[in-house]
């Protein structure tokens, strides 16, 4: 599309036609983003949430995603912010932080306050509302990978038996020329005498390729806010671990913390628990917790995410708040000690395949 030719008056009125058009279209796709954020249907096809479908399936970034979830939901509590953001006296930035300072007795006036507010404003009066907080919100943030150094040729290297630097190298002898014709030699190589009384000298062998280097390992930003409890137990194991962590980095100690957290859960899930048990002449479950082993085979099984498969075949890809669900339910009989019976699932799947399954075994009697 050539717009060169546009005068400024008539791109100035595209411009805004198109404005108003994505705004409508905007209001239409909150509309029926809100009806699908309450409904399971994002559930059945096998992500977590509407955040999840709209991050994972229709490529939506995180930032972009939760603006329109906070707003499909907002708006559909108080309806009036559609018509707002579809004269632009609203936008999905402002929606999404006043979201959740809204109620049923302040949403006139609080809506009214961020119309037409820049972002600062919106931050500000949020602020005003908002209780008291010590500091940044909890975040991780991905760093970018440090530039890669340029290697050094080879040819650049001294070799070790050459001359120091502080001895000059004799330049080589030059040869007198064989003819004083102009032309260059490299464009009628055929036109150079020959000297056959010096033979040519042996080809340098090419120098070895440099050995690739290891990708850069990632690394990442965490950013919280910690009471002073909090302080003082690190200044504690700080202290306590100066002789492992010389140079005290945060890096090391909580890292160090949390790695034994992980080895001490995982150590308390496998303590030994009664595995079956002789009822009516059959060998079933003595409870419904699962072993050890079991456990770890599933895990590694599914991969350390969610097993859940929509009927289109799509898996949820959640891997935080995973769960471990008996297939055939132990209450109708479902086994604990078999790991076909066992998979697992994000906390959103677990709790919707549950009230499924036991909502059909009510109606069924």
């Amino acid at each position: 599309m050539n717009l060169s030719n546009l005068t400024d008056d008539a791109l100035f009125g595209r411009v805004e036609a198109l404005a108003r058009t994505e705004r409508f279209t905007l209001v239409d796709l909150l509309l029926h983003l809100g009806e699908l954020d309450a409904r399971p249907a994002c559930q059945k096809k096998g992500f977590a949430s509407s955040f999840a479908y709209l991050t994972r399936h229709l490529g939506y970034s995180e930032s972009d995603a939760m603006r329109r979830v906070r707003t499909a939901r907002a708006a559909r509590k108080y309806p009036s912010i559609l018509r707002l953001v579809s004269k632009g006296d609203l936008n999905l930035v402002g929606v999404s932080m006043i979201e959740p300072l809204l109620t049923s007795s302040n949403y006139e006036s609080l809506i009214r306050k961020a119309c037409r507010r820049s972002t600062r404003e919106i931050e500000r009066l949020v602020a005003e509302l908002s209780p008291p907080v010590a500091g940044p919100r909890d975040r991780i943030r991905a760093l970018p990978p440090p530039p890669a150094s340029t290697p050094v040729p080879a040819s650049a290297v001294p070799a070790a038996d050459s001359a120091p630097a502080s001895e000059p190298v004799p330049a080589p002898a030059v040869q007198p020329a064989a003819s004083t014709s102009t032309v260059a030699p490299d464009l009628f190589p055929e036109t150079m005498p020959t000297r056959s009384a010096q033979p040519p000298s042996p080809a340098k062998p090419p120098a070895a390729p440099a050995a690739p280097k290891p990708a850069p390992e990632r690394r990442f930003a965490f950013t919280f806010t910690a009471s002073e409890e909090v302080n003082g137990w690190y200044e504690q194991a700080r202290d306590l671990l100066r002789h492992r962590f010389p140079t005290a980095a945060l890096e090391d100690i909580i890292g160090d913390a949390l790695r034994r957290l992980v080895e001490e859960e995982l150590s308390a899930r496998s303590a030994k628990r009664p595995r079956v048990t002789q009822e009516d002449g059959q060998v079933r479950p003595a409870t419904r917790y699962i072993p050890k082993w079991i456990e770890d085979l599933v895990w590694r099984r599914d991969g350390g995410r969610c097993a859940y498969l929509a009927t289109d075949g799509h898996r949820c890809s959640e891997t935080a708040w995973l769960e471990l669900d008996h297939i055939v339910p132990w209450a109708r009989g479902g086994r604990s000690d078999d790991p076909g019976n066992i998979r697992l699932l994000c906390r959103a799947h677990n709790q919707s395949e549950a009230a499924r399954l036991f909502g059909e075994y009510r109606a069924g009697g």
